[in-house]
C-alpha cells in the first residue's frame, strides 16, 4: 500500500494539480516550514484511525499557506514512508499500518481532488484499472496481478478508493480498456453486482469489460454473469489471457 500511494496515487494528484513556476517556488518556500514532528503526528493520527484529527492538522497547514501539492509531497508521502518503516521495524502491526495508509488515501480524496490527467479515449497501449471492492483494504493480490499486466505491456492504474462513488469517478475521468475488481469477503458479494453496473454506466469507455478476482472466488463456485461481469479470474497467471478474451475486438 505504501508503494501504491508513493508510486501511483500521489504522483498523479500532483501532476493533475501542478501550479505555475512562480507559484511552485513560493509553495516550496512555505513547505520548507513543515516539521518532521508534524509528519509523525499525522502518521499516528492515521494509524489510530483518527480521521477528524488528521483532517484538522491538514486544515491548519492549509491556513498556514501550504498548497495541496505541499500536502501530498511534504506530508502524506513521508508519512506513508514512516508507517512503512514502523511496520518493517515491528513497531506497528500490519492492521495499524493498513488503516493508516487507507485513511491517508481517504484524506486525499477529502481534499476534493479527482484525477483528470489520464487519457480521455483509447490509444495504442491497453490500460487497466485494478481496485479492491469497497470495504477491502488488501492490495497484495492486486500488486501481483498488476505485475502480470505490466509485463504484458499494459498500463496499470491501482485504485484504492474506499467507496463506489470514487471508483466511478476514476473510470469516468480516464479511459480504461478493462476494469479488474478484487473481492476478499463474502459480505461484499451482495453489493458487487450494483458496483459492476455502476462502473459500466460511469465508464468513459462505453464497452468496458469487468474482470473479477480475489480470495472469495477461490472459496466457492460463482458465475461472473451473476454480478454483471465478463469473467472471474482465480489464478493471477491467467489474468492477461482472460482479459484479452473478454475485450471487444
Amino acid at each position: 500500500m505504501r508503494t501504491v500511494l508513493e508510486s501511483h496515487i500521489i504522483p498523479r494528484l500532483v501532476q493533475a494539480h501542478r501550479t505555475g513556476e512562480s507559484e511552485a517556488h513560493a509553495a516550496n518556500d512555505t513547505a520548507s516550514r513543515l516539521l518532521g514532528d508534524e509528519v509523525i503526528v499525522f502518521s499516528q493520527f492515521c494509524a489510530e484511525g483518527k480521521r477528524e484529527h488528521a483532517a484538522e492538522l491538514i486544515a491548519r497547514l492549509r491556513v498556514e499557506g501550504l498548497t495541496p501539492e505541499d500536502i501530498f509531497v511534504e506530508l502524506i508521502t513521508p508519512a506513508a514512508r514512516y508507517l512503512g518503516h514502523q511496520w518493517e521495524d515491528d513497531r506497528l502491526g500490519f492492521a495499524e499500518v493498513t488503516v493508516g495508509l487507507v485513511l491517508m488515501h481517504e484524506v486525499i480524496h477529502g481534499m476534493g481532488y479527482e484525477y483528470h490527467d489520464g487519457p480521455q479515449q483509447g490509444g495504442g497501449v491497453k490500460r487497466v484499472m485494478l481496485a479492491s471492492a469497497p470495504g477491502s483494504q488488501h492490495v497484495l493480490g492486486l500488486s501481483i496481478v498488476s505485475e502480470f499486466f505490466r509485463k504484458a505491456g499494459w498500463q496499470v492504474v491501482l485504485e484504492v478508493s474506499p467507496s463506489r462513488t470514487e471508483l466511478c469517478h476514476a473510470v469516468q475521468n480516464e479511459w480504461f480498456d478493462l476494469v479488474g475488481i478484487s473481492v476478499a469477503l463474502d459480505a461484499q458479494l451482495d453489493a458487487l453486482g450494483a458496483l459492476v453496473d455502476s462502473l459500466k454506466v460511469a465508464s468513459r469507455n462505453p464497452s468496458t469489460p469487468v474482470l473479477l478476482g480475489g480470495p472469495v472466488f477461490s472459496l466457492g463456485s460463482h458465475r461472473a454473469e451473476a454480478f454483471g461481469a465478463e469473467a472471474i479470474c482465480v489464478d493471477a497467471r491467467e489474468c492477461v489471457p482472460l482479459a484479452l478474451s473478454v475485450m471487444t475486438p
